[in-house]
């Protein structure tokens, strides 16, 4: 296909539609055109924040390799400031909230976690944000919050965390039958690797087969 007699007939139909149809018509042709140009240049800017985004997290674990703490928190608090609708934001508060943990802010560590499951819409994050939660609330004596925590409907892939999680919470309540049971749920959705005994099943053995049910 000649190219140069395309673009030539090209305008020529733009001519004819001034012809036939009037400024109108043109008018109408530059707003879209216009709406094209701006959803490009919506997407580089997206681009570059992402890009922008993604160094700033890359940073901010250099830091906590180096174990520069203070200074990995500046970061995070960045990118949940300024970048709180990239990915790299919902890593960043997952990654914050574990060096709470490991300062003894249980409070702050909980906080950052719950602005994951109010700032992402994949279900995934939302999930491993409300386990970590209770397993928090579980270790900072708060059995019940923690239990009330995963009263969820939907567990999807997570199901046998949350039953493995809901039985450790049951047996530091003293209720041995009630973990029992829970970890026998997430031992029927865990895969052992083959020839080794999941911790699971250890768990399970150390309550001992008189709770069985």
């Amino acid at each position: 296909m000649d190219i140069h007699r395309t673009e030539q007939e090209q305008i020529e139909s733009l001519k004819t539609w001034w012809d036939e149809n009037g400024k109108s018509v043109i008018a109408g042709l530059v707003l879209g055109l216009s709406a094209v140009f701006g959803w490009r240049g919506w997407q580089a800017y997206v681009t570059e924040r992402a890009e922008a985004a993604s160094q700033i997290y890359t940073d901010m674990v250099v830091e906590v390799r180096q174990q520069k703490t203070d200074r990995a928190r500046e970061h995070g608090d960045r990118l949940l400031a300024d970048y709180p609708s990239t990915a790299y934001a919902v890593f960043a508060a997952f990654v914050l909230a574990k060096l709470d943990v490991e300062a003894g802010k249980t409070d702050s560590a909980l906080n950052h976690l719950r602005w994951v499951m109010d700032n992402t819409d994949q279900a995934g994050f939302t999930h491993l944000a409300r386990l970590r939660m209770a397993r928090i609330l579980l270790d900072d004596n708060r059995p019940e919050d923690a239990l009330a925590l995963l009263a969820v409907k939907n567990e999807s892939e997570f199901r046998a965390g949350y039953a493995e999680l809901r039985g450790d919470i049951y047996q530091a309540m003293g209720k041995p039958g009630d973990a029992h049971a829970a970890y026998r749920g997430a031992l029927a959705n865990t895969a052992a690797p083959p020839g080794e005994v999941s911790p699971l099943q250890m768990k399970l053995d150390d309550l001992g087969r008189d709770h069985a049910q």
